[in-house]
């Protein structure tokens, strides 16, 4: 069993390297507010490019393997972060928005019942339809780039951090 849900491509996490990992993920901008002349806020986009940037940080005892990644080095990540989708009553599919990790997806109704279902590839598929919406959550793979990276190390106190930031190809 795994001391992390995370999941680095190239890398490999050591034992007490990345227990009680710490993943945010937020959206890049593609495009910018502006104001009109009369005042209100208007967003500009640039096209329809919905990008995710992670913070991953972790403090263990370990740092975790480094070699083979540096600043733009491309890894697939298997998220910590759960992101969730609706399926709208009287819909029996849905197309997720990432490819999910293997066995990290849940279906539950407005309750938080957990409601049976399939999944092929990036498709989740319901027995029947339901009358108000249903929600999936899953771990999404991302594939990113290293945009940086740090180590630290407490010596006296024998624990170790490190810190990864990265954004979505």
């Amino acid at each position: 069993m795994s001391e992390t849900n995370l999941i680095l491509g190239v890398a490999g996490l050591p034992p007490q390297s990345a227990r009680n990992c710490k993943q945010e993920l937020s959206p890049i901008p593609n495009g910018e507010f502006k104001r009109s002349i009369n005042g209100n806020l208007l967003f500009l986009e640039t096209g329809d490019r919905k990008r995710y940037k992670s913070a991953i940080s972790c403090k263990d005892v370990n740092s975790p393997l480094i070699d083979g990644i540096w600043v733009g080095t491309q890894l697939l990540v298997g998220c910590v972060q759960n992101l969730w989708q609706a399926i709208d009553a009287g819909e029996r599919k849905i197309r997720l928005i990432r490819p999910p990790v293997a066995d990290s997806v849940c279906v539950v109704n407005g309750l938080g019942d957990a409601i049976r279902f399939e999944t092929r590839d990036d498709e989740v598929e319901l027995p029947r339809t339901y009358d108000e919406k249903v929600f999936v959550c899953f771990r999404p793979w991302l594939t990113m780039k290293v945009v940086d990276f740090s180590l630290e190390t407490d010596e006296w106190g024998m624990s170790g951090g490190w810190k990864l930031s990265l954004e979505e190809v």
